[in-house]
């Protein structure tokens, strides 16, 4: 089932057929993808802004517009809101905006918002001429002019970034106060006082591309690791057979849990969460909860940056080529440091701000006329 009651079938049929989905008023559509070698950080950030929007107004209607080979990652959670449509296997990347311009003419759309690196100038500006309002996720502002009517950041030093010159008529959504959640981290309800607080969590992301999590268990492993793990892996995870073989004969203490949907949960009754960087970083802040961040790519080290001079948690790039022996250092060293970690979940506490999705909802409703000022 996709969304709304439509099925695989409803949305691949008024694709194929031209014939029009029912929409109301103000159509939003995202365009974002998610793949094995990309991860699914970018569409669950989408996702998490989509639920703001329908909460604040359940009026709005969602569509993702993806690649194929992202659907069955986008169906495979619990949380989803809006349609899906899936773009012909043969529409190459420069024709997408033609296509989209197209589409938002004959659906309504009045928004889109893009999210991924694969979308540059050309594109944007592309984009830009289609009579939508345009919404553009952005990461580090090193890609050329973003052609947007909005643009989004929830790094801390976002504004500092030169936003003004890339986008010099944009409403900015940037810095602490935009910070993407989706609405299991809003609620806020999960969060355990520190004395309640037991798990030790590993989680790489959606896809963990170059498998870090067995490396780090390997390396936990090698040193006689004694606290339980709770070892998470996403649904884009392509290692699991290697993963399951070696928990299965590993001397670790561990629990595996594939695909986890009840993040909020798992986060809130944690002492440590090792994890890579990105919008995790924010939904570990949102649950007080003291992080090392592993940076595994370039888009991620601006705002792990930020978030390690806030006191909250720790950092280790292992770009490139991955120095595991640091990171199992740096989990012993944290783990054996009680007070350390205490100081920074009271740090965490100080900063949470769960509000940052309804913010860039409002400002999306207004610049789409749905809200007064």
């Amino acid at each position: 089932m996709i969304g709304s009651g439509l099925t695989n079938e409803t949305v691949i049929c008024a694709i194929a057929t031209g014939c029009s989905l029912s929409f109301m008023d103000l159509g939003i559509v995202f365009r974002v993808d998610a793949t094995v070698t990309m991860g699914m950080g970018h569409l669950l950030r989408c996702l998490a802004l989509a639920q703001g929007l329908v909460k604040q107004d359940p009026t709005v209607s969602i569509t993702f517009v993806l690649r194929a080979e992202s659907v069955s990652l986008a169906q495979s959670r619990q949380d989803w809101v809006g349609h899906i449509v899936i773009l012909p296997r043969e529409l190459s990347q420069a024709q997408e905006p033609q296509w989209l311009a197209s589409y938002c003419q004959t659906h309504n759309i009045q928004v889109i918002i893009l999210d991924g690196y694969q979308f540059q100038v050309d594109y944007r500006q592309a984009l830009a001429r289609i009579p939508v309002q345009n919404v553009v996720f952005d990461d580090n502002n090193d890609s050329g002019p973003l052609a947007a009517d909005l643009v989004i950041n929830g790094a801390s030093n976002a504004a500092s970034l030169g936003y003004e010159d890339t986008a010099p008529d944009a409403i900015l959504c940037v810095g602490n106060d935009y910070r993407i959640l989706r609405e299991e981290f809003v609620e806020g309800r999960y969060r355990l006082p520190w004395a309640q607080r037991n798990a030790v969590v590993l989680v790489m992301g959606g896809s963990d591309a170059d498998n870090l999590t067995l490396q780090i268990l390997q390396g936990l492993e090698q040193c006689a690791f004694k606290p339980c793990v709770t070892v998470v892996t996403g649904g884009a995870y392509a290692h699991l057979a290697k993963l399951r073989q070696f928990l299965q004969h590993s001397q670790l203490t561990s629990l595996h849990l594939d695909n986890c949907q009840q993040m909020a949960a798992l986060f809130g009754q944690a002492k440590l969460v090792v994890s890579a960087a990105g919008g995790t970083q924010f939904e570990l802040l949102a649950c007080d909860c003291p992080a090392l961040l592993l940076v595994v790519a370039d888009n991620q080290a601006n705002a792990a940056a930020q978030a390690v001079t806030q006191g909250w948690c720790q950092l280790v790039d292992v770009r490139g080529q991955a120095n595991i022996h640091e990171v199992v250092a740096a989990i012993e060293h944290l783990c054996a440091q009680p007070d350390m970690l205490r100081t920074m979940h009271e740090k965490a506490t100080c900063l949470a701000d769960t509000q940052g999705t309804a913010r860039v909802a409002k400002q999306m409703l207004l610049l789409a006329g749905r809200l007064n000022d």
